[in-house]
C-alpha cells in the first residue's frame, strides 16, 4: 500500500483530469492521499474531494502567504485573495471537532516570499492551527520555508508530537535531530530523484519516521513534468535501494508509518 501525505488536486492543473488521476493513483497502489488546503476556496474543495472519493484524506489549513494577506503590497509576487483570517480558523476548528479532518495543514512559516514584517502574524495563525490539531488529537502538517527552527521552536513550546515535516528544505542535520529526539515524521517528495537532500534524509532518517509525499503539481521527479499521487511509487523505490530494503518491505514500512500518524480511522 502507498500513500502520499501531501498533495494538492484542487489545483487548477488538475480541473481537466482529475478523476483519471485519483483512479490512476489507486491503481499504482496508493489507498491514502491526503490533500491539504490553503484557504477558505481549497479548504472546501478538499472536503467535497474526500466525500466523493473515500481514497481522499481531508487536512484544512492556512497557508502562511494566504495568512498575511492584508499585510501584503498591491504589487506582491504572488496572488493572494484577502478573507477573514480567524472565521476560517474556526471553520477549520470546527470540521476538526465534527471528527471530518485528517490532519491540519498546510500552515506553518514562510521567510522566503514573505519579511519579517509579517513574522508575528504569521506565527498567530500557526500556533492556533496547531491548537485545534492538538485539541483534536491531529496530526500537523508543516510548511516551513527559511524558517526552520522558528518553527521547530514553536512546536517544541507547545509540546506538539503529532508533525509531519513537508518538503523540508532545513540543514539535514535538524531533520536527524527533530526525527531522532522529538520523534516527528518527515516527508519526502518524488523529486528525490533528483534531490541529494532529501535522498540523504531517505537514507538516514529513522525507518519509523519517514513518510512519501508529492506537493503535486509540483515537484516532480522530472523536471518540466506534472507531478501526480502515483509518482510516490518512484520515491518508494529509491527508499528501498538505498536501504536495502524490498519494494514491499518499503511500502509496508511508510504504510504503517502513516497509520503511526494518522491513525486507523484514516488507513
Amino acid at each position: 500500500m502507498l500513500v502520499d501525505v501531501h498533495t494538492h488536486l484542487t489545483h487548477d492543473a488538475f480541473s481537466i483530469d482529475l478523476d483519471a488521476v485519483i483512479k490512476q493513483a489507486e491503481a499504482a497502489g496508493l489507498r491514502a492521499i491526503v490533500v491539504n488546503g490553503l484557504e477558505p476556496k481549497s479548504n472546501r474543495e478538499v472536503l467535497a474531494l474526500a466525500a466523493a472519493h473515500p481514497v481522499i484524506k481531508p487536512a484544512l489549513g492556512i497557508y502562511p502567504v494566504e495568512a498575511v494577506g492584508h499585510l501584503l503590497p498591491a504589487d506582491f509576487a504572488l496572488t493572494v485573495k484577502r478573507f477573514d483570517v480567524d472565521a476560517e480558523l474556526e471553520f477549520i476548528a470546527e470540521q476538526a471537532s465534527l471528527g471530518r479532518l485528517a490532519a491540519i495543514g498546510e500552515c506553518g512559516l514562510d521567510g522566503y516570499w514573505l519579511g519579517e514584517e509579517t513574522f508575528a502574524a504569521q506565527e498567530r495563525v500557526f500556533v492556533r492551527c496547531i491548537q485545534i490539531a492538538m485539541a483534536n488529537d491531529l496530526p500537523v502538517i508543516i510548511h516551513t520555508r527559511k524558517l526552520e527552527q522558528r518553527a521547530v521552536d514553536i512546536l517544541r513550546e507547545h509540546r506538539v508530537t503529532k508533525v509531519d515535516f513537508h518538503c523540508f528544505g532545513g540543514k539535514t542535520k535538524l531533520a536527524q535531530e527533530c526525527a531522532e529526539r522529538d520523534r516527528w515524521w518527515f516527508s519526502i517528495p518524488a523529486n528525490a530523484t533528483v534531490n541529494e537532500a532529501f535522498r540523504k534524509m531517505l537514507q538516514n532518517l529513522p525507518g519509523d519516521r519517514i513518510l512519501t509525499e508529492t506537493d503535486a503539481p509540483y515537484l516532480p521527479p522530472r523536471k518540466g513534468e506534472r507531478n501526480e499521487p502515483a509518482n510516490v511509487a518512484g520515491t518508494i523505490a529509491i527508499l528501498a535501494q538505498l536501504r536495502g530494503w524490498t519494494d514491499a518491505e518499503a511500502r509496508a514500512r511508510v504504510w504503517a508509518n502513516y497509520v503511526a500518524l494518522f491513525g486507523e480511522k484514516w488507513a
